[in-house]
């Protein structure tokens, strides 16, 4: 499996709820450099699944009207800010396609990452807004993974651990 991790762009910092925080301009534009970097690289989309949150929600339609053949996005509860990777795992267990996407929120995507390659989140490599990172996997499990790429809106930085 081919996992992607998306963080939402960068979203207003408030709203009458978090879950009703909107993207801002930059956030759409932060998007769509990565949609388009993603694009470049011929990379497929089978599935995609998205926070219920606006943020998240906004994010997944920009940067899946920027890829071709792109799959229509499944929401899911197991992605909301409040969900830990742990439970992201168990879901993943059950999913079949092999070229995933997932749109959703720190500190889950980040410790996602963490599990998937490193077995544990001592080394986390924090993803900013707008940052997808690919994880390969042949097997879903801690530490099963590799992180081959993190596509950033300004590619010239480097994710730090």
């Amino acid at each position: 499996m081919n996992l992607y991790l998306l963080r939402h762009g960068e979203a207003e910092p408030t709203a009458s709820s978090s879950a009703g925080r909107q993207l801002t301009e930059a956030g759409h534009e932060e998007v769509a450099i990565v949609a388009r970097q993603f694009a470049s690289r011929n990379l497929k989309l089978d599935a995609c699944f998205v926070s219920p949150s606006l943020r998240a929600q906004q994010t997944s339609t920009t940067f899946l009207s920027l890829i071709f053949n792109s799959p229509e996005p499944v929401t899911t509860d197991i992605l909301s800010p409040d969900k830990r990777a742990a439970q992201a795992i168990k879901f993943l267990e059950n999913i079949c396609e092999e070229n995933v996407l997932l749109v959703s929120h720190n500190p889950i995507l980040s410790e996602l990452l963490a599990l998937l390659t490193d077995g544990n989140v001592d080394n986390l490599t924090i993803l900013e807004t707008g940052n997808l990172a690919c994880v390969s996997l042949e097997i879903m499990g801690l530490g099963m993974g590799s992180c081959p790429f993190i596509l950033t809106p300004d590619p010239t930085i480097v994710p730090s651990s």
